[in-house]
């Protein structure tokens, strides 16, 4: 177990404050594109936009549920669409909008670069799980920097675009959909330190006693409180990012964050759909949906033979790195889906282990200490299980959302 150094304690503190900065920033700039869209949404009669007909474009059961206290995956793009908050007040406030977001997303650079100083201070002194936790961090806020500064972009570039509403409410939704796998993945985080500090404190309890008894050192008693209050201050980060992002969630959907709106776990993956992608067939879809390809074909001017000529390479180019991303974003699903095979394997081998380890425990083979090392392992591969289950789910819900037109040509 790592133990928390300065800057980590430091962190912690002001983690849910950096969190709310953000994501409060991405709901005032959602209200933006929602009020740029309105005109279009009534012309639309009982598009989405239209708050009289909401309940008549979603179906009356399915308005219902969403009203209900249970947030669920599928129900973010129309919860969204439907009651984020800020429609009217961001209009008269696009610029500073504009300037929260950068700040906002320097921030979460800064964060990005401390948790890579901390990643290369725990590889020099050694230390492999404090190494991981970092790298873990850093590729936590990495994720969510980049996707920022792309909803950021894109809110530049085409936040008077009658387009907006649909484009926005689909960046929004990743955006949402990447918040609430983070905060499954910490869920499982805070699982697996509270069987941690459970272990720690009984290997600490045992230690003190065989310390009185004269069979065990001063040090090694002071390493199981160590590694308690290493575990302690672990699950007081994660539940603290939990509250965070809990309160950014509840922001998007236009819920109160009082603790009444519950996250429902993400429901497994389904590696089927890799099956029903047509890599052709898709990629000619997300060429002719793609915004900035729709962009670039609505603004690029064609008054001259160059121009002409310099419209065509510019969209050829963009529709071949559209093509070579979409084999990239397919071939990465299948990846991760060869990847959620292994990790299920480890875990029903340590499944298979903790049901022995449960026989042997209520039989007295196993002492306490002895049968939490079980069951902390299989938790442990349960939980890489689950985030090898959540790595597919966003890397087909990406392919999918490429195929809309939300992907980045690079």
């Amino acid at each position: 177990m790592d133990r928390i150094t300065g800057r980590a304690e430091k962190r912690r503190r002001t983690g849910r404050k950096r969190f709310l900065i953000t994501m409060l920033s991405l709901s005032l700039a959602a209200g933006l594109s929602e009020v740029t869209a309105l005109t279009a949404a009534a012309a639309a009669q009982n598009g989405p936009g239209d708050t009289d007909r909401q309940e008549e474009y979603l179906g009356q059961e399915r308005n219902e549920k969403l009203k209900d206290d249970v947030l669920e995956y599928s129900e973010l793009q129309d919860m969204i669409r439907t009651y984020n908050p800020t429609v009217l007040e961001v209009a008269d406030s696009y610029n500073k909008t504009i300037m929260d977001y950068e700040n906002a997303w320097a921030e979460l650079k800064l964060y990005q670069g401390r948790a890579d100083s901390d990643k290369d201070d725990a590889k020099d002194a050694g230390n492999a799980e404090q190494y991981t936790y970092y790298t873990a961090q850093e590729q936590t806020y990495k994720a969510a920097a980049s996707s920022y500064y792309k909803m950021l972009d894109n809110m530049k570039k085409t936040a008077s675009s009658t387009s907006t509403q649909r484009q926005t409410e689909r960046q929004m939704t990743v955006a949402a959909q990447s918040l609430m796998v983070s905060y499954e993945t910490l869920r499982q985080q805070k699982y697996t330190l509270e069987k941690m500090e459970e272990l720690y404190k009984t290997q600490y309890e045992l230690g003190t006693v065989k310390e009185q008894a004269g069979t065990a050192a001063a040090a090694e008693v002071l390493s199981f409180k160590n590694q308690v209050l290493a575990a302690q201050a672990s699950l007081a980060e994660v539940e603290a990012n939990m509250e965070s992002i809990y309160n950014s969630l509840c922001l998007m959907v236009g819920r109160e964050a009082d603790g009444s709106l519950q996250v429902a776990s993400i429901p497994a993956a389904d590696p089927s759909r890799i099956g029903t992608m047509n890599l052709e067939e898709d990629t000619a879809k997300a060429i002719g949906n793609n915004y900035t390809l729709i962009s670039d074909r609505h603004s690029l001017k064609v008054d001259s033979t160059s121009s002409s000529n310099y419209k065509l390479r510019t969209m050829e180019d963009g529709e071949q790195k559209l093509a070579s991303k979409m084999k990239r974003l397919y071939e990465d699903a299948a990846i991760k889906r060869d990847a959620l095979e292994q990790a299920r394997t480890g875990y029903e081998k340590a499944r298979i282990n903790k049901q022995q380890a449960d026989t042997k425990y209520a039989i007295g083979m196993l002492s306490k200490d002895e049968y939490l090392m079980e069951e902390l392992d299989y938790v442990q591969k349960e939980a890489d299980y689950k985030a090898a289950d959540l790595a597919l789910q966003q890397a087909m819900d990406t392919y999918d959302w490429a195929v809309l037109g939300i992907a980045d040509i690079e």
